[in-house]
This record gives C-alpha cells, structure tokens and sequence, in this order.
C-alpha cells in the first residue's frame, strides 16, 4: 500500500502545475474570413481560425499569427484585449491574453480581425463558447465601435462554404463596391480589365443561404456571436452634481471679471492709439463682449461647460486686444516683453501642479485635466515664438504671434482653475505604481491607433487635422511620460486615442449616424457609472454637453469628435478604478428577447449586468494539446515510477 501510496503521490506532484494553469486558462475559438489574392490577381476569400486564451496575469498581450502578419493585426489583438475588459467591467492589467490566428491565406493583413478578437476574448473572459455558424469581418476601434473593412463579398463567400448561417458587416456595409475582372476581345488579342461593381451583401446573401446583419458595436457582435445581452448602466443623458455647478458658476465668473477688467483698461488707452490700429483694436473688443454676453446667455441656459468655454474665449480675446494696444505703443519690442510675461505664468502653474497630488479620483481627472492645458499652455507658447522670429505678429491666415501668446497666458490660468475642483466628489486615490501601468498601456493603445490611423489615410491620399493633433498631443504625451509626469501623459494620450478613432470616423465610417448613438449610449452609460460610484468625471461630463450642442446644430462629425473624447475620457478614469479587477457577475438567464432577428438555433440570451457579482462559475475548456501532451507523459512516468517501486 506504501508503494501505491507513494505512486500516487509522485504522479498528482507531476500532474500539479498542468491542473492548475488548465483550472486559471479559459479559451474560445471562433473563425474569421481574410481576403487573399491569386496568382492571376483575382480576390479569393477564405476562413482562417481564431483562438484566444486569457488567464490571469499583469495585462501582457501574445499573438502569433501562421504564416504571417501585418502589424496592424497585432495592433488590433492588444485593443480587442482593452475593449473586451472594459465592456464587461474588467481590469485588463489583471489578466495575460492569448492569440492565435492560423489562416490559408499568405499575409494575414488588416485589422478586419479585430472585432471578431474582441467579441472571442470576451467569450473566453465569461467562459462561454462562440457560436461557430456565425461569422464576423470588421474592424475594432477603441471606443468598442465596428469599423469598416474591405473585401466582404469574397469574406460572405468564404463564410458560406465554410457553414455560417449567419455573416455580421460593420454598420453602413450592406452595400459595397468590389472589382471584378473582365475580359475584352480586341481582334485577336483577348484583354483582362478591371471593373467596379456595387453588391448588395444581403442579396448577395439570400442566394448563398447565409442571414447578412449589420453591427454597430462590439455589443451588438456579442449578442449574436455568444448568445448574450450586455446591458450597461443607464445610457440617460446625466445630470451635473451642484457641486461640479458650483465650480463651474466661480470658472465663469472668474473669467467675466477678468475679461471686463481688461476690456475697461483697453478703452482707457484706444486714444493713444492711430486710427486704423484703434480700429482693429475695437473688433477685438467687440468680439470678447459677445463672448462674455454669449457665456451669460448659457449659464442661465444651463450650459455649464459651454459657458465656461465662452468666458475663458472673451478673456483671452481682451488680453488680444491688450496685446495689440502694446504693440501699437511700443512696437515690436513689447512681444518680448509679453513672452517672457506669459513664460513666467506657464513656470509657475507648472511648478505648482508638479507639487500637488491628488486626494481623490475626482480630484485625480482634475490634475490631469490641469496638466493637460499646461501643455497646451506650453505649445501655445512655442507657436507665438516660432511666428515672432519670423516676424509674422498680426493675424492673417491663421493667428499670429500676439494672439497665440495671449491664448497661451490665459490657457495656463485654466490649468490653475481646474485645481479648484480638489475636494469635489468621492473616490480613493490611485497608487502611483496602477498610476504608470495604466498611463503606460494607454501610451502604447495610442501610439497603435495614431500609426494605424495614419497608414489608414495615407492609403486614400488623405489628410485630416484632427489626425495631426493626435499626433502632437502623443508626441507630447510620450515626453510627458519620459519625464515622470503621469498625469501629463494620461491626459494628453486620452486626447491623442480620442482625435485619432474620431478621424477614421471622419474618413471610413459608413454610417455616421449609427456611431455618433453608439457613442452617445457608451458615454452616458460610462458616466452615469462613475457619478453613481461618487466619482465626477468633469472632462467626460463637459465633452458630453459640447457633443450634445453640436448633434442639435446638425454639425454631426464635431458631435462625433466630442462624444469620442467624453468616452475616451471615462474609460480612462474607469481603468484607474478597475484596479484588482475582477468584478463580481451577475448572470440571469432570460427567453430570448431577440429572437425574430436571429435564426432559430439561438441560444439561450445570457444578461450581463455592469456593475455584476458573481453566481455562476465561468466554464472551462480543455486542455491544449501541448498539455494533453504532458500529461499523457506523466502518466506514463507515473506507471512506470510504479513499476519500478512495484519490482523493489
């Protein structure tokens, strides 16, 4: 018994560490179509096959690809990682993911993998299985949107051979252009042309057996791939706290003073003044007392950021019109003078807020806040010397020296008010060493998405300037980063993963309309969670309300710029708070609601509630083969370490 004893107990030693990783490892495998090119340059698709396992870990992202990859594809396994966390309330830097994409195509290239990557790892995340009958192209922007890609009449047919019942299309991709080879008799010589045509994908469809559905959103996706609703917290508009009000009403005020103040001393010296530099100065004065009566008009509006942007625009439009009465006076021997007035106020916000930590979360989205426009104050700064050294003082086609240096003074004293938000709201504070992982992953989604955006446009012959100011603001971001200043860096990348998924909306989106509601929903909804948790998202808040004004005027891309960086600016701070992560589940399983729109086979529809607390045990897969492999093998060392005591 001795020996049978010890023969057991050598082989659960050796079988030990296998059990274990296969109890902490979940996986799911689904299969995505690629598009690849023959020999004779015609456009073929084909079914490559996708696993993706995710088990606890520090946020590593591995991907492998056979035979080959394109970056962008790698890109888009570490933002499926970051969406699917987020979407079901997760903390990425908790978990290490897994990719594996086998495809018969030569170069797996694209990122038309990204969305069906994201919907997976959600899947492995809960344990579930993805349906194998549907299929999905499309690729994933960080906001959790479903951005278009090309190729999809081959894709639906290579989705058809392959079994699928049912092909999900980014929204606005029902109908698309593909090119069709053609061959013209010219004598006796027989030539292949080129020529586009439109396919309706759902015709298309029909004639193959196969349900065509557009998605908008990674929810959307998930609803057919997995069989469940994601139901995220209320996407109602949100109301400001009084407290935020309260700040806000002192921002408005405070610019108002200043801005009458400034305008009186003007009007005090236009009699020094010629008659043509008084006359210019005078439009400017105008144009800050509009701003001022604009401001007032929104506050009573209840327009709380609105009118604080239109305060602080009147302020600096008088310290213009201060500006010019200088240099009008002095000549252009003032600008140094103004420069190194404004460099001074730029030193000492910084040196401030380089001294302050903050007390709570709220408190924490108000430094970076803070720093952000201490950049901001920076670069404004840099312009106004670059255009001074050239001479170029004056507004022409765009501002000049004297008005980049006023924005640049009045910039610096926003980043000084937004330290007035310290104290309001609730939410612990984030340790330093979350602080820089968080600030590191996002620094490294940015620079993902910003290359990925740009190689996008470059592509069409495109130019976009919101791109370019994601550019500089993640240039900005990686020195603030470099130097220690983490809030910096947060900020300023938010803005730069923002603009940039904004400008491939600006150029690819096929259905404007159906992203600015998806992105609507996500901000109201990552909103309303943070203020129910007492933490106030200032920055989310104020982008939401100039989306809201902007979707009313009928101007949809600024509405769609604006409800990115409200979202992007949530998730941020939902990051910094998901710190231990794994939130409890609350699994309720319900008739399908949506039966109609799916085929018969529909499983049972699972509700996923954001917050959740945890009912049900995730289910597991079995092991990999590699682990089938060991433990076969300490199976037999196990028999043989037996035999062996058995014959002592």
């Amino acid at each position: 018994m001795g020996k049978i004893a010890a023969t057991v107990l050598l082989m659960l030693t050796l079988l030990a560490p296998l059990t274990s990783e296969a109890s902490n490892r979940s996986r799911a495998f689904t299969r995505v179509p690629a598009v690849y090119q023959t020999p004779e340059g015609i456009s073929m698709g084909s079914l490559g096959n996708l696993t993706v396992e995710v088990e606890p870990g520090e946020g590593y992202v591995y991907f492998s690809a056979d035979p080959l990859t394109q970056i962008d594809t790698q890109g888009a396994a570490r933002t499926a990682a970051l969406v699917a966390s987020y979407t079901l309330g997760r903390d990425p830097l908790s978990y290490n993911f897994y990719y594996r994409l086998e495809s018969d195509s030569m170069i797996i290239g694209g990122p038309s993998a990204g969305a069906a990557m994201t919907v997976a790892t959600i899947a492995a995340l809960l344990g579930k299985e993805v349906r194998q009958d549907v299929v999905m192209t499309g690729m994933v922007n960080p906001d959790g949107t479903v951005g278009p890609v090309g190729g999809i009449p081959e894709k639906l047919e290579a989705a058809a051979k392959g079994g699928a019942r049912v092909f999900l299309v980014p929204a606005g991709q029902r109908v698309v252009e593909r090119t069709v080879p053609k061959q013209v008799k010219i004598g006796p010589l027989i030539m292949t042309t080129v020529e586009k045509e439109k396919v309706d994908l759902a015709e298309l469809g029909k004639k193959l057996g196969v349900e065509v559905k557009e998605v908008s959103t990674i929810a959307d996706a998930a609803r057919y791939m997995i069989g469940i609703e994601l139901e995220r917290p209320t996407a109602k508009e949100p109301t400001l706290p009084k407290e935020l009000k309260a700040v806000i009403e002192r921002w408005v005020d405070h610019y108002l003073k200043e801005s009458e103040s400034i305008r009186e001393w003007v009007e005090a010296n236009l009699s020094k003044l010629s008659y043509m530099a008084r006359n210019a100065v005078e439009k400017v004065l105008a144009l800050s007392e509009e701003l001022s009566n604009k401001a007032k008009k929104e506050l009573t509006s209840g327009l709380y950021y609105t009118a604080s942007s239109s305060a602080f625009q009147s302020t600096f439009e008088a310290e213009y019109a201060r500006s010019l009465v200088y240099f009008a006076i002095s000549g252009p021997k003032s600008i140094d003078l103004i420069a190194e007035r404004v460099s001074d106020r730029i030193d000492s916000v910084g040196s401030k807020l380089n001294g302050t930590r903050p007390s709570s979360l709220s408190s924490l989205e108000a430094l970076i806040a803070a720093k952000t426009r201490y950049y901001m104050a920076r670069d404004a700064l840099s312009r106004a010397t670059l255009l001074a050294s050239k001479k170029v003082y004056f507004d022409s086609t765009d501002w000049g020296a004297l008005h980049w240096l006023s924005y640049a003074y009045w910039r610096a004293e926003t980043a000084e008010t937004w330290t007035w938000l310290f104290g309001v709201g609730k939410g612990e504070t984030v340790p330093e060493s979350r602080l820089r992982k968080v600030a590191s992953v996002m620094l490294y989604e940015a620079e993902s998405v910003v290359s990925y955006a740009v190689s996008l446009l470059q592509d069409i012959g495109a130019t976009s300037d919101l791109l370019n100011e994601a550019s500089d603001d993640l240039d900005r971001a990686g020195a603030a980063f470099s130097s220690g200043d983490l809030y910096g860096s947060l900020g300023l990348t938010t803005s730069a993963l923002a603009k940039a998924t904004a400008s491939i909306h600006q150029w690819f989106t096929s259905d404007p309309e159906a992203v600015r509601d998806a992105l609507r929903k996500m901000s109201y909804s990552s909103i309303n969670e943070l203020l129910r948790k007492g933490i106030i998202p200032v920055l989310a808040l104020s982008y939401a309300e100039t989306a809201k004004i902007y979707e009313r005027s009928g101007n949809q891309f600024d509405s769609i710029v604006y409800f990115e960086l409200s979202s992007a600016h949530a998730h941020m701070l939902s990051l910094l708070t998901l710190a231990g992560g794994q939130p409890k589940q609350t699994l309720t399983t319900t008739p399908t609601a949506t039966g109609s729109e799916l085929p018969a086979t529909t499983p049972t529809t699972v509700i996923v509630t954001v917050p959740r607390t945890v009912t049900s045990t995730p289910e597991r897969t079995g092991l990999p083969t590699s682990q089938m492999v060991l433990l076969l093998g300490a199976l037999l060392i196990g028999l043989l370490a037996g035999y062996l005591l058995g014959k002592r």
